[in-house]
């Protein structure tokens, strides 16, 4: 049975904690591929149905995992969202960029004769 667990870092830490629970992994699909190739390399095959179920079981690891650091990354990009919002709620000024709609500028044609300095 799979539960989950939590624990607090703070904010600014968050990045580095999801590298890491994706190292974790990283280290153990690479080590397992790496044994299952060398066992084929050596025509060792007859613990190759086991490696293979303990590859398959890690893969269902890894998939946990990436779920967790998906969901781990969505709040984080929430939290950093909200308190922009917040920032720009607080400070008076214009809009934030992303809020102002682009205006269409019609561009006309201006003759540059005048000041073309190569005369």
């Amino acid at each position: 049975m799979k539960v989950g667990i939590s624990y607090a870092v703070e904010l600014e830490d968050i990045p580095e904690e999801v590298e890491n629970l994706l190292r974790d992994i990283q280290w153990d699909l690479s080590g397992k591929l790496e044994e299952i190739i060398e066992m084929i390399r050596s025509s060792d095959y007859s613990k190759l149905d086991r490696e293979i179920k303990q590859l398959r079981h890690n893969l269902a690891t890894v998939d946990t995992r990436l779920e967790d650091c998906y969901t781990i990354l969505l709040g984080y990009v929430k939290v950093l969202r909200d308190l922009a919002a917040q920032r720009a709620a607080a400070e008076p000024g214009p809009p934030p960029v992303e809020d102002i709609s682009p205006a269409v500028v019609p561009i006309t044609p201006v003759s540059t004769d005048e000041y073309d300095t190569n005369d």
